[in-house]
């Protein structure tokens, strides 16, 4: 192999790197929106830099192998306490979303 091929091979793996790590980020800011509209439809209150992947994983659709991104988040009821809340994400739709009430049951929103 030469040096031009090595170059350019180094090139493309980091050209691949930077899209990855674009993507996540893009995926990781559409969750936190639509975790922060899912609090404000319930007068809840996003705890800010909560949003966090917990999965990744590829997953078969009719359309093809996509990745599945689960997320969870905090927010508070009524500004004191802390409560649990979650949604997955396949490719860049939302398909489920949750938050954890008061009595320990679930508020589920699918799309």
């Amino acid at each position: 192999m030469t040096g031009l091929e090595s170059g350019l091979g180094a090139l493309l793996v980091l050209a691949m790197a930077v899209v990855v790590w674009l993507s996540a980020v893009n995926a990781r800011e559409q969750a936190y929106r639509a975790a922060r509209e899912f609090c404000q439809r319930q007068e809840w209150q996003l705890l800010d830099q909560t949003v966090a992947l917990r999965s990744l994983w590829p997953t078969r659709t009719r359309h093809g192998l996509r990745l599945k991104r689960r997320y969870r988040f905090e927010f508070s009821l009524e500004g004191t306490g802390r409560r649990r809340g979650g949604l997955t994400m396949v490719d860049r739709k939302l398909v489920r979303i949750w938050g954890e009430l008061e009595d320990g049951s679930r508020l589920i929103e699918p799309r």
